[in-house]
């Protein structure tokens, strides 16, 4: 055989492989995105829920207001406020963007957290807290602050930007589970 003819032979067999190898990419890519696209938060599916002293709508009902001891509960997330800005999508008039004003307090599981204004953005399951001069979180014991907090619900990630002070205590495991124990106690005499 020739290297002309081999050549060809080869470039035909590289380009077959190649198509099917595509093709495979193509068939199997959307199962595997399913699969390993971040499961969509509890959140998504849950209805928004607020309370508060009073309540105003403006533009047909894009934008609404709520005031006076304001509660807002979606699933396990709760924000309470002095004021809470709903704002809807003008075509869908579904909820895009929330903004708490005013003592403002998020509370998820045993994780809190507290500043002066948050923005929940509903599609990037994000909420954006500021606070001046800082804004706090904290889980148990451990805390953590600075000016800007963003947290990613659905990944149960945070970043803080803008001089972060953190204090993480230690876990004693031992005196949490059981107690004080009476043989430590009594070597400490």
């Amino acid at each position: 055989m020739n290297k002309y003819v081999f050549d060809n032979m080869k470039n035909k067999i590289s380009r077959i492989v190649f198509i099917i190898f595509m093709t495979l990419i193509l068939v199997t890519s959307p199962s595997i995105a399913k699969e390993q696209s971040p499961q969509k938060s509890n959140t998504d599916k849950e209805p928004l829920e607020i309370t508060s002293d009073r309540m105003r709508s403006e533009n047909g009902g894009i934008k609404i207001i709520f005031s006076g001891n304001v509660e807002s509960y979606k699933g396990d997330l709760k924000i309470t406020s002095d004021i809470m800005e709903v704002y809807n999508s003008d075509e869908t008039k579904e909820t895009d963007e929330v903004v708490a004003l005013g003592n403002v307090f998020i509370t998820r599981g045993l994780k809190k957290a507290k500043g002066d204004r948050a923005v929940y953005i509903d599609k990037l399951q994000k909420i954006i807290l500021t606070g001046t001069p800082k804004a706090i979180a904290w889980e148990e014991e451990n805390m953590i602050e600075g000016r800007e907090m963003i947290f990613l619900l659905d990944k149960d990630r945070f970043v803080v930007n803008e001089r972060v002070r953190m204090k993480i205590y230690p876990k004693d495991s031992e005196v949490k589970k059981n107690g004080p124990n009476k043989s430590n106690l009594s070597n400490k005499n």
